[in-house]
């Protein structure tokens, strides 16, 4: 770093060209941005200003939770641009002379919602509502910057950057679908009229004024402008239609405004400049040569937040008109180092309509690779220069630039300007040839010749928004010699294989001079082998995939070169038909779904589709989760220390350097704990604080708290930790190879005599194998987070958290803190996702915020970021299954032998129940007469697994239907009718001894059989196979059962209180959880129903120990059930109490009854119970009925697969459930359209 004496001196005289007044809009109030902020986040801002709808979800624009909508003057085109940014990653000051938009500013309960609001709430597109409000800002705005109506398409990639946990997004996109335009003919002049001449909408066949063409602004032309209310949604006509008049214009002060050099200052030191002009910049490299250079922010914003660099001169390069040039000449396009990645791709959409096909292929190839480049509100702020100087090894465009034969142009601070070609430019892991003096100023892209071809490939785990496992950019001139195609000139260049985009120059020089014919794939092979070596421990794994890549790529670039010669007529050769699969560019059609159910009324509200009861507090981003709650004065906030060794003992713990940093308020460790240090869900087997040895990376050593939660984390990073290491296990294969498991964990069940009926020579054929199944991340969109302050100096606590099981955290913290549970309190609004993730693991961060809480008597407030969430929480368990099967020729089985393993991780926490769960539906729905079926959780040092969707039964299931492909494969037979043939049936015994009674699993099976067409589904994919030599399809048809109770009997009951007040609303509090599944709505539909009234006279707040007390945690697919009865039970005593003056027949309304009961001094409060009858299990004996009923399903599914890469999208599903008489079958539909996507996740992308 330079000096900074020296470079306020230097800046001294040209101090005049500086400017400290920072303006900013925000939702059309304007605000004036204090000096001293440049370390803030526009999100920080935000949050910090009172609009919470805007999200923390990842913090590094990966989920689009914080997604807002900029709107900017261009000084050049005299237009308004409006876009959508991650608002994590914006620094605040680079948003200044801009208007901000955020999810309060469009629309709320009180003004009105916004059409889109609107839309998406009724379609049932939000379910825990977190990720909502940044869809909703993504969608509109694409249509503030659309002059026409997007098409599907474009909806869909501009909601490719956020993420949904929950709806499994076919909700989400039906909702957006009617902004769609369908048909060109429907939107211009010759479009539908009414009687009146009004247009017609084309999505809702109502009128409406999409049709005009008119400019509000002079400078604005979108869908959304006041003359130009394009609202197809029709659910609330008045607000819909009427709140189009009130769309927020870009502040007219801001069109006027003369732009200026800004220069201001951030905590620590940090210094943020944002020159106009070239020399500027340059001057400010002259004095500040370590300065980082930022646009988008998107590099430097996570390495500041994730990887703890410090950076104290930013220079904010968005509005040097020299960096942004976007012009095309003779020698190329020139590209300005700051020019946008969504302008970029404009640009080159252009040109290439504009210029001659051969002088192009480079640009389509950048066109291309482009739309797989991160999402885009990353491509709306990332520049061109920001992502080459970077030099990601992972980079998607660098191995484009060296293998289209760019060029870069740098300059100096003294304005000299050197040319360096890309392939020269990357130097090493993360280091270019560029010197602190220096600056990318432009990229120039050569035109390409006749006969030459360039070609982009990238891998992924998925397609949108995710970083590459392998990706190349590949080039080839070829000419005619002496009537042989000659190469000329060769460029391959792979990314994701090295550290650096690497080039292959040994296949280069090879294949240089050689004839293009399938001669030279062999040696072109083995040539790549040797350039492109990944060792064995390479970062990033999957070692063996990625190898095969790079030469799967290579002979996609050789097969699409041979076509273009050959369509373009000068080959007479080209691909086989077969052959044409492989050269096929990724395509996934727009995702349409229909949805059919049973509507199955009983009273005013249940059964009935009806919206989630906080959908539309959901949309607005009014609703309020545990980061979002105002907090207390003198509020501190926590940040954890944690271990960084998977094992080992702790020498010293030195707070020397952390004591001493800005804001520090304390440091927590074992030994300040006033209670006990050891808790845990089920055994105490886990410390709070470690206290001597830490068994995982990520276990909870110490934590911070400081006056705001920068200032935490900033502390807690200085707590150096000195270890002494210890040998770790990894892997369940490790722990089993060792005996590690945890105590008391073994389990065993038993059918019949499998040992005998292997030995009696019933069985025709045997088979043996294993089946590994991965874990999985939770991500739920709501990090962990909890606020938790004492009352009384700490007589009691008091707690909001985002948790699926109050009770735990209020046990937890009682525990910890040596209080009774009566005087601790825990309070639950709602959770922005949970799936099992949020049940136990949650409990251990309140516990740990509470102890500083309480030593220090000030609230504290713990919100984890995603990193550290990951980190600490654990997964779904990954399970090993050894099988044994027996089985006659005709497809019967006879006997299963099946040992199974889970990895619990370095605790107990629930991996016993959830290998009991995994046990008990190890026969997923198949009769077997003999089975064994033992169990063993590992002890391995790992965060400890938990609680994920299923507990178990989906890793068992997926076991049984390995073994079921494994025998079908054994006897040359299809799955689904060795399936068949051992369906369980009505008065089934199973292997724990249940009676299996209301089987349905039949008439599902055939439903789903029916409603796919199987029979002309497979002879589809047959012939497709067939004629495809490349590209692949698959179809599966695969049954579930589900067994509904918790396994442990105690857990299997449920409290209400409900509470009637005189206005005739009823207000109902249960121990239940709303975490987007519903349980709110459905257990308010079922007192509405109780009492006769509507659903909107039903108001559900939140879950809170102290009214409730003891609750079961909100799981197991039990919920609804356990609190719904129980809501019924206290309906059912008000209504009996209430009879006596109901039969009188003096009242007209529910509210003039509840009114004559009061007077009468009839208790209108009533507390309900209910427990789950006739369950209970032994497992003494291995017998007994642990579940109350099952749950029947059936999911048909075709996929497609690319061979050569892995690519692939799964073509269409068809499931089939029967859930008896739903409640909301709307609701229920989305749980299950869900649930689906996220197994659809685990089971493609599992670890």
């Amino acid at each position: 770093m330079g000096s900074l004496t020296r470079a306020e001196e230097e800046e001294t005289a040209a101090a005049e060209e500086w400017s400290g007044e920072a303006v900013v809009y925000v939702n059309g109030v304007r605000r004036v941005l204090p000096d001293g902020l440049a370390h803030l986040t526009l999100l920080q801002y935000l949050r910090d200003i009172g609009l919470p709808g805007t999200k923390l979800g990842c913090g590094e624009g990966g989920c689009g939770a914080c997604t807002v909508m900029v709107s900017c003057y261009d000084q050049t085109t005299k237009k308004t641009q409006h876009f959508a940014i991650n608002a994590c990653l914006a620094p605040l000051y680079s948003v200044e002379g801009m208007h901000i938009i955020t999810v309060e500013g469009i629309g709320n309960r009180q003004r009105g919602l916004h059409p889109i609001q609107e839309r998406l709430a009724m379609a049932h597109g939000s379910q825990c509502g977190f990720c909502t409000p940044g869809f909703v800002m993504s969608m509109y705005a694409l249509l503030r910057s659309s002059e026409q109506p997007p098409t599907e398409e474009q909806i869909e990639d501009s909601l490719a950057g956020n993420l949904c946990r929950c709806t499994g997004y076919r909700p989400i996109i039906d909702a957006f679908r009617v902004f769609s335009k369908r048909d060109d003919l429907l939107y211009n002049n010759s479009s539908l009229k009414n009687a009146d001449g009004r247009p017609i909408c084309p999505s809702t066949g109502k009128p409406c004024s999409c049709g005009d063409q008119k400019d509000i602004n002079g400078s604005e032309s979108s869908l959304l402008t006041p003359t130009k209310s394009y609202s197809p949604c029709s659910y609330n006509e008045i607000d819909g239609n009427a709140y189009s008049e009130k769309e927020l214009i870009f502040p007219p002060e801001l069109q006027l405004r003369k732009v200026t050099s800004l220069k201001l200052n951030g905590f620590n030191g940090i210094r943020w400049y944002r020159p106009l002009k070239l020399k500027q910049v340059l001057h400010l490299k002259a004095c500040y040569p370590n300065a980082k250079l930022i646009i988008g922010n998107s590099e430097v914003g996570v390495e500041t937040k994730f990887k703890n660099a410090q950076y104290k001169v930013l220079i904010s390069v968005t509005h040097v008109p020299e960096l942004h040039t976007l012009k095309v000449k003779e020698d190329g396009i020139h590209i300005g180092s700051s020019v946008r990645l969504a302008q970029l791709q404009n640009f080159l959409r252009k040109v290439i309509l504009e210029r001659d096909s051969h002088e192009i292929s480079s640009c389509e190839a950048i066109l291309r690779q482009l739309k797989w480049f991160a999402g885009t509100q990353i491509r709306n702020v990332a520049s061109v220069g920001g992502n080459i100087c970077t030099a990601s090894p992972i980079s998607d465009l660098n191995p484009l630039w060296m293998a289209t034969g760019a060029t870069f142009e740098i300059i100096d601070v003294n304005n000299n300007i050197r040319t360096i070609p890309a392939k020269d430019f990357f130097l090493g892991y993360r280091k270019v040839d560029l010197k602190p003096d220096e600056i990318l100023l432009s990229v120039i892209l050569p035109w390409t010749r006749p006969f030459e071809f360039v070609k982009e490939f990238k891998q992924a785990h998925r397609r949108e928004d995710d970083i590459a496992l392998v990706n190349a950019g590949m080039r080839v001139y070829i000419r005619k010699v002496e009537g042989d195609w000659i190469i000329s000139d060769v460029s391959i260049i792979y990314g994701g294989v090295a550290a650096v985009s690497h080039r292959a120059s040994k296949t280069e020089t090879f294949l240089t001079g050689k004839k293009w014919d399938y001669g030279l794939l062999d040696k072109t092979f083995d040539l790549l082998k040797e350039d492109v070596v990944l060792a064995e421990n390479a970062p990033g794994g999957m070692v063996e995939f990625r190898s095969s890549l790079t030469l799967s790529f290579f002979f996609k670039f050789f097969l699409h070169v041979t076509h273009e010669m050959n369509i373009k007529g000068f080959w007479k050769d080209g691909l086989h038909a077969t052959n044409l699969s492989a050269i096929q560019s990724f395509t996934r059609p727009v995702g349409v779904g229909t949805q059919c159910y049973e509507l199955v009324r009983q009273g005013t509200a249940v059964g009935q589709p009806v919206v989630h009861t906080s959908a539309m507090l959901q949309v607005t981003g009014e609703a309020e989760y545990t980061d979002d709650t105002p907090t207390p004065p003198n509020t501190l906030h926590a940040a954890l220390v944690l271990s960084t060794k998977a094992h080992a003992r702790i020498l010293s713990i030195d707070a020397s350097l952390a004591k001493s940093s800005p804001g520090f308020a304390g440091l927590f460790l074992s030994k300040d704990v006033p209670g006990a240090n050891h808790t845990g869900p089920v055994i105490h087997d886990e410390e709070v604080f470690a206290s001597d040895v830490v068994t995982c990376v990520g276990q909870i050593v110490g934590l911070v708290v400081a006056d705001t939660r920068d200032n935490a984390k900033a502390a807690a990073n200085k707590v150096n930790i000195e270890y002494s290491e210890l040998p770790a296990i990894l892997s369940i294969e490790e722990a089993v190879k060792a005996g590690s498991f945890h105590p008391n964990s073994k389990r065993c069940l038993v059918k019949g005599n499998v040992e005998q009926c292997f030995l009696s020579g019933a069985c025709d054929r045997i088979i043996e194998g294993k089946v590994q199944v991965g874990g999985q991340e939770h991500f739920y969109m709501e990090p962990q987070s909890t606020l938790v302050w004492p009352v009384d100096s700490g007589n009691e606590i008091h707690m909001i958290s985002s948790t699926q099981a109050p009770q735990k955290h209020q046990k937890y913290v009682a525990n910890v803190l040596g209080l009774p549970q009566s005087r601790v309190v825990c309070k639950t609004k709602r959770i922005g996702g949970g799936f099992g993730g949020k049940e136990t693991r949650s409990a251990i961060f309140a516990a740990a915020a509470s102890v500083a809480a309480y030593c220090l008597r000030q609230p504290v407030k713990l919100v984890l970021d995603r990193d550290i969430d990951m980190m600490t929480t654990g997964q779904r368990h990954s399970f090993l299954g050894k099988y044994k099967v027996g089985f006659t020729d005709d497809g019967k089985i006879l006997a299963l032998d099946l040992d199974v393993y889970n990895n619990g991780g370095h605790s107990h926490d629930l991996s016993l129940p959830v290998l009991e769960r995994a046990m008990f539906h190890s026969d997923n729905v198949y009769d077997i007469p003999n089975v064994r079926v033992n169990g063993q959780v590992c002890f391995t040092n790992f965060p400890s697994n938990t609680a994920f969707r299923g507990f178990g039964g989906p890793q068992a299931m997926l076991i049984a239907e390995n073994w079921i492909q494994h025998m079908a494969t054994e006897l040359k037979r299809s799955p689904e009718e060795i399936k068949e043939l051992n369906f369980q049936s009505e008065g089934s015994v199973l292997h724990y001894g249940q009676l299996l009674q209301n089987c349905t699993i039949h008439s599902v099976w055939d439903e789903l059989k029916v409603s796919c067409n199987f029979m002309e589904a497979r002879k589809a994919v047959i012939d497709f196979n067939n004629n495809n030599r490349w590209r692949k399809r698959g179809i599966a048809m695969v049954p579930t059962k589900f067994g509904i109770s918790f396994t442990t009997k105690f857990m299997n009951q449920a409290g209400a209180l409900v509470q009637v007040y005189t206005d005739g609303t009823v207000l109902v509090t249960h121990g239940g959880v709303e975490m987007g599944q519903g349980l709110h709505t459905k257990v308010a539909q079922v007192a509405a129903s109780s009492f006769n009234i509507p659903l909107s006279s039903v108001f559900i707040s939140e879950t809170s120990t102290d009214k409730v007390p003891n609750a079961t945690p909100t799981a197991a697919s039990a919920s609804s059930d356990l609190y719904g009865a129980a809501v019924l039970d206290a309906c059912q005593q008000i209504m009996a109490r209430m009879e006596p003056v109901a039969s009188r027949g003096n009242h007209k309304s529910f509210a003039e009854l509840v009114l004559a009961c009061y007077l009468e001094r009839i208790d209108l409060s009533a507390h309900g119970f209910y427990i789950t009858p006739d369950v209970g299990f032994d497992w003494v004996s291995g017998k007994g009925t642990p579940f109350y009923y099952f749950t029947y399903g059936a999911a048909f599914a075709e996929v497609e697969i690319d061979t050569l890469t892995g690519d692939f999208h799964t073509r269409t599903v068809d499931i089939v459930m029967d859930l008896g008489c739903s409640i909301n079958p709307a609701i229920d539909i989305g749980q299950i359209e869900g649930g689906f996507i996220q197994g659809l996740g685990w089971a493609a992308w599992k670890n």
